[in-house]
């Protein structure tokens, strides 16, 4: 099957295809331009070093957020507009979900992602088959307040559990002291959101597993910085 995966939740985006469940081509991108204008030319470049044509994409994979706030709906809006324009299904799973993936592991994995302001993203899996099952929900706390969650988790389900994901890069050193209550940091190589894993996820999803296209809406976890005027 081939796919078209993107990701513009992040200051750093990505595209990439895939075929079969092999990466084909990936690109990332991050500049003053804006993901606006760099997603549809690492799009163009992808397709045109592989040789393929819109025409010949059987499914699209885009991630929701939660991210940026306007960055997790430039991607979802070309995939949208693709999907019409093409007649293509389009997969979307969250960041959170696309770097527990990364975990490439079986059992419990805790993903992290960066979220700014002194918090992090974060929500527990359960990696099944190499996709991961969300059992938490999704949430953005300051760094203390996560490793009471890490905890709590680590105790109801009493199994090894995994921790991921960018957040570490930025917090990672104060839970390192969870290692010995069996959390446990995974390499760095891990921790950053891998495009490609979000194409690989999308081609193992069963068909009958994709939601209809209006259904798919950008993760929010905490509202946006804008206020609304007061009257």
């Amino acid at each position: 099957m081939k796919i078209l995966a993107m990701d513009s939740c992040f200051p750093r985006g990505g595209a990439a295809l895939l075929d079969g469940g092999r990466v084909v081509g990936k690109l990332e991108f991050e500049g003053p331009e804006g993901h606006v204008a760099l997603l549809p030319q690492a799009i163009e470049r992808l397709m045109g070093d592989a040789g393929w044509r819109m025409v010949d994409l059987e499914r699209l994979a885009v991630t929701l957020g939660p991210g940026s706030f306007s960055g997790a709906r430039i991607a979802l809006g070309m995939a949208k507009g693709m999907a019409l324009a093409l007649g293509l299904p389009v997969a979307g799973f969250s960041t959170l979900e696309v770097v527990a993936r990364a975990a490439n592991c079986t059992g419990w994995v805790a993903a992290t992602l960066d979220a700014r302001r002194g918090e992090v993203y974060a929500a527990l899996y359960e990696i099944q088959e190499q996709q991961p099952k969300l059992r938490s929900d999704l949430l953005v706390c300051d760094p203390e307040t996560m490793m009471e969650h890490l905890c709590a988790w680590k105790t109801r389900y009493g199994v090894p559990l995994h921790l991921i994901g960018n957040a570490l890069e930025v917090h990672g050193e104060r839970w390192r002291a969870l290692e010995k209550e069996g959390i446990r940091l995974l390499p760095t190589a891990f921790w950053s959101l891998d495009v490609a894993h979000l194409g690989a996820m999308a081609d193992r999803l069963p068909v009958q597993e994709i939601g209809l296209l209006e259904s798919l809406e950008p993760v929010y976890v905490r509202k946006a910085d804008a206020k609304e005027p007061s009257h």
